[in-house]
């Protein structure tokens, strides 16, 4: 087979082009934040990838923003780190801004938590705001050495707070930095039931990324058993979509993952939105326990509800869904609406 000598120079034609374009996209964005009126606040790191868990968190935080009446810009976490690239994350610098929430601090999730690291620094004159969020930081020598980084970083800031998501996470924080409340995932202030919903069958909605912690045999052992209880009505679902999410087409897409649940009679899952959009949904859920202390830690906020109940392994699966009552069920999240109340107090600060 002939070589293709002239491979290195195209693409390195390529690259320089795309490296042009994307300084480009830079440019234009900085010139229209830099126009944006001074009242307006930046909600930053919101999703463009598919997972939708991650979206039904921003449309949450963009309905909170909405019912305090502020006036808000959204750059996805893809835009913020084409503007750290190009060195102009200065651009928002004293303007408000609202982080996206999730469970990207630590080392789970690097790169989205250097990009948070290089916004706070780039912006010490801005009031900060962290929505809800999970930390965990693996037990490697690499990991501490990262960790007193971040420290520093959190600390160097003084209009900062951090939300976490779950009790663990604010232990944690509360340990290094002083600044931090304790608020639920977002995406529980959502409540996606409806009436006259038929359901049938059972949805397997579980992780294939670096969260997972399932073995090839547990996943064996969860297909039989739901194709035992549930015979051929059986499918695979999944909170992460192989494709990019772009803001405009959020709403539509979730809807449509929201009407997939309420389709359901079952889900059985290891993700964390998995088990949310169950229970914003009404729809009988056992969750399997996962490596981030996320999923046990945020089902600590819905535990009153019995249809959705947690599992410390995939051999309880069965006998937690025969102990889910029969019925219609009714999402109910009264017991965090103080939470929310004071999320909405901690925007309009962060906004003053």
């Amino acid at each position: 087979m002939p070589t293709d000598l002239l491979f290195p120079l195209r693409k390195l034609h390529g690259n320089l082009y795309e490296n042009r374009q994307a300084k480009i996209a830079a440019n234009t964005l900085s010139k229209r934040i830099r126009g944006v009126d001074a009242g307006t606040v930046f909600l930053v790191m919101t999703p463009e990838h598919g997972n939708l868990g991650d979206h039904a968190i921003a449309e949450s935080e963009i309905a909170l923003l909405q019912e305090v009446g502020a006036a808000y810009f959204e750059i996805t976490e893809k835009q913020l780190a084409l503007l750290a690239k190009f060195g102009k994350l200065c651009a928002i610098n004293g303007h408000p801004i609202l982080v996206h929430g999730g469970g990207y601090l630590g080392t789970l999730w690097p790169k989205a938590d250097q990009l948070l690291q290089k916004l706070i620094i780039s912006n010490l004159q801005s009031s900060i705001l962290c929505f809800p969020n999970t930390v965990f930081y693996d037990d490697s020598f690499q990991a501490k050495q990262q960790l007193t980084a971040a420290v520093k970083v959190y600390n160097s800031h003084n209009r900062l707070k951090i939300c976490a998501r779950e009790k663990l996470s604010f232990d944690f924080l509360t340990q290094v930095y002083q600044n931090v409340e304790l608020i639920p995932d977002v995406a529980l202030f959502l409540n996606q039931c409806k009436a006259g919903t038929v359901r049938k069958g059972c949805i397997l909605c579980l992780r294939s990324d670096v969260e997972k912690t399932r073995t090839a045999e547990d996943e064996k052992y969860l297909v039989d058993k739901a194709t035992a209880l549930f015979g051929e009505n059986v499918w695979y679902s999944d909170m992460n979509l192989n494709r990019p999410v772009p803001p405009d087409q959020r709403h539509r897409i979730l809807e449509q993952k929201y009407a997939e649940f309420r389709s359901a009679e079952l889900v059985i899952t290891d993700r964390l939105h998995g088990m949310i959009f169950a229970a914003i949904t009404g729809t009988p859920c056992v969750v399997i326990n996962s490596k981030s202390p996320k999923v046990k830690g945020c089902y600590q906020w819905i535990a009153h509800l019995d249809y959705i109940q947690f599992a410390e392994h995939v051999q309880q699966v069965e006998i937690l869904y025969r102990a889910i009552p029969c019925g219609t069920h009714l999402y109910n999240n009264q017991a965090i609406a103080p939470y929310r109340h004071r999320l909405k107090e901690l925007i309009l600060n962060t906004i003053r």
